[in-house]
């Protein structure tokens, strides 16, 4: 694939070119865990028709399947409109082939950040999260609300430990290229 810095903006209005068409990324999406279903997607559109956020956006579960379906690896991974899935998963009680769009979307997104493309609202949070250990500090006012439902006290995380996990993992060069990514556009 293409740098992230060097994908071209597409237009839906520009038909699409050979070029574009990655035939095999269909295939690599549906090697990953959860994804396996894609293949067996119907594109008949369940999935947009009880979608909330299609509700009030031009979001579309179905587009994106369809694009993924079509191989167009960068314009999939590089599009805004995959950070848009709510994860309510309205869209795979709906499904009758059973593709588990939610996890599809997950893989998509893993696979955008290490392409270099993230959402700046997730990068925020996972440098949340390596900084505090969860995605917000733990406030005076959520302690007061656990003690009024006599839930404990929050536990803080090991954060040293959740360190050495995201390093082992390769985490800060995947957050480094998310971050180069957002200070170039």
């Amino acid at each position: 694939m293409e740098r992230a810095e060097d994908v071209k903006s597409y237009k839906p209005d520009q038909p699409i070119q050979d070029s574009d068409v990655r035939s095999d990324f269909k295939y690599e999406v549906a090697e990953h865990v959860g994804a396996e279903g894609l293949l067996r997607c119907l594109k008949c559109g369940a999935c947009s028709g009880g979608c909330p956020v299609a509700a009030v956006t031009d979001y579309r579960a179905r587009k994106v399947l369809g694009d993924v379906l079509l191989g167009l690896k960068d314009q999939v991974l590089s599009s805004d409109t995959l950070w848009l899935c709510a994860a309510c998963f309205t869209c795979e009680e709906r499904c009758v082939q059973e593709v588990n769009f939610t996890d599809v979307v997950t893989v998509l997104r893993n696979m955008a950040v290490r392409e270099g493309f993230a959402a700046e609202g997730y990068v925020e949070m996972a440098k949340r999260v390596i900084q505090f250990g969860r995605v917000s500090p733990i406030t005076r006012q959520v302690e007061r609300m656990r003690e009024n439902l006599n839930l404990p006290p929050l536990q803080e995380p090991a954060i040293e430990e959740l360190r050495a996990i995201m390093e082992s993992a390769g985490f800060p060069e995947i957050m480094e290229a998310a971050t180069r990514r957002l200070k170039t556009v």
